[in-house]
């Protein structure tokens, strides 16, 4: 899973709920009702990533929101949560063995126990981080 942050904006002058999703730019999800706008930010979310993946382009990694809530640009958020996004819907599981010395492996279940996380989604966190850096 991977879970972007995102604001919950109303415009004085209109009725309907907007949502930004800073890590993805040019998402900007509607609704007519707060749970309408996050129940479209998470199938925005979905789309937008899915047309990131058409065009052979990165997953932008997700943010803290403290990264973002900090920005003048979102200064009028009445809310900020978490929209979750099923990763592996867009391109599916694949299993394949690994052969790494036991003390690594080691060192990742113990990175992975302390901060909620599988093995499986570190290590797939990890590679995209350092194939979005090169």
């Amino acid at each position: 899973m991977i879970y972007y942050p995102a604001a919950l904006f109303q415009d004085p002058d209109q009725s309907n709920w907007g949502v930004i999703i800073p890590d993805l730019p040019g998402c900007y999800p509607v609704g007519d009702t707060v749970a309408d706008a996050f129940a479209d930010a998470k199938a925005a979310a979905m789309f937008h990533l899915e047309g990131l993946l058409q065009e052979n382009l990165p997953i932008p990694e997700a943010q803290s929101i403290e990264v973002h809530r900090d920005n003048p640009d979102y200064a009028d958020a009445v809310l900020w949560t978490m929209v979750e996004v099923d990763d592996t819907a867009l391109t599916g599981q694949v299993r394949f063995n690994v052969s790494w010395p036991q003390y690594l492996l080691d060192r990742v279940d113990e990175y992975t126990a302390v901060h909620h996380e599988t093995r499986s989604g570190f290590l797939a966190k990890a590679a995209l981080n350092l194939i979005n850096r090169s």
